[in-house]
């Protein structure tokens, strides 16, 4: 890793595993009614080169009638601080503390060689629309929308890990609140210094889903979904190609604790950020426990692992596996369910976001 020490990497993992000690405590005995539990966060990776592809949210544990109806809201916010080994050892050694410049762009990209550095706030809102054809199959279409700023977390997040003992990760070799984009792979380049645009319409999904249920406890949840790239390829909203994507999730309720296992295959092509992915299948795994606190209340403890989109590279860094852990807080009143969420990359940081947060608000029409 490239600017941590090994104490630093085992501080960062006492307090990860202090997350997960909090998320499975007993609730207090008031707390003991049976409660309604919905399923794992409705979440999305917002990794740099994954933010574009199709990628399978978590099915919901909630059944409906068929005719019912669902609006769903998610809203994810990151800040992501991410470079290749090449881009640190340059920006150690201009040892300043400010933006970069087309001058350092052309020296970290002169010699030819593979190399990235993002930095930026990076925004998706995913509207999505459900609709019950059966008790046990339904229909969903999702919107999507993004925003790009420069950003008012690096502050906050470097004094954190100074706290915690953490290092910087070279926040404190640039300047804070910038969005800056440098990347080179096999020749392409991809140079912004400023967001090329401010935000807009992403392409929309369209998805098939069925349960079957075994007992009062289990269920089988089996997704399918479709990305359209109906405008062509449009620098940080769309790919410019269809994705394909299928999800088993197994789903178990056990009166006051859930348990959700899924894997999901995506086969994807098209560019992020300049990059070409190439035709290829991505596999993500996910496993979440969710923990009734009161009758209204759920805590959300949820591990998220992904290859890398971008394989055709001499940067290890890039091509390493994604995992991110999430902790969060649900509650429903009558018809409407409402979350928020923190999200922490863990293992690889060079490609994985810092940290981010997460909103969820849903209207459904009926449940059961």
């Amino acid at each position: 890793m490239r600017l941590f020490t090994p104490g630093q990497h085992e501080s960062r993992g006492w307090v990860a595993a202090a997350a997960v000690l909090l998320a499975v405590l007993p609730a207090p005995k008031a707390a003991m009614a049976e409660t309604e539990l919905i399923g794992p966060l409705r979440i999305r990776d917002m990794t740099p080169f994954n933010l574009l592809r199709l990628d399978m949210l978590p099915a919901h544990a909630v059944t409906a009638d068929a005719g019912t109806w669902a609006v769903e809201a998610d809203l994810s916010y990151t800040n992501t601080f991410v470079m290749s080994d090449n881009v640190a050892d340059y920006l150690r050694r201009r040892h300043t503390h400010a933006s970069l410049t087309p001058a350092d762009v052309d020296a970290i990209l002169g010699p030819g060689q593979d190399a990235y550095y993002v930095d930026g706030e990076y925004g998706l809102l995913d509207l999505t629309f459900h609709y019950g054809l059966t008790g046990r199959t339904s229909v969903y279409l999702t919107l999507q929308a993004y925003s790009f700023t420069d950003g008012f977390l690096d502050g906050t997040i470097e004094n954190f890990h100074r706290a915690f003992g953490l290092g910087t990760e070279g926040r404190d070799l640039v300047a804070r609140n910038q969005f800056q984009t440098v990347v080179s792979f096999k020749g392409a380049r991809t140079v912004f210094l400023d967001p090329p645009r401010k935000g807009g319409l992403g392409d929309p999904v369209a998805g098939l889903r069925h349960t079957w249920t075994f007992g009062r406890r289990w269920g089988l949840v089996l997704d399918g979904a479709a990305k359209a790239a109906l405008r062509g390829e449009r620098s940080l909203l769309s790919t410019g190609t269809n994705d394909l994507g299928l999800q088993v999730s197994v789903q178990g309720k056990f009166s006051r604790q859930g348990l959700y296992f899924s894997t999901s295959l995506v086969r994807t092509d098209g560019r992020v950020l300049g990059v070409r992915l190439g035709s290829r299948v991505v596999p993500t795994v996910m496993g979440a426990y969710e923990l009734g606190l009161t009758r209204r209340t759920n805590a959300i403890l949820q591990l998220y692992a992904s290859e890398s989109t971008v394989r055709d590279t001499t940067i290890d860094e890039i091509k390493a596996d994604k995992y991110q852990a999430s902790l969060g807080l649900r509650s429903r009143r009558g018809h409407l369910i409402y979350a928020f969420a923190v999200t922490e990359n863990l293992g690889h940081y060079e490609n994985t976001p810092d940290v981010g947060v997460s909103l969820t608000l849903a209207w459904i029409s009926s449940r059961h």
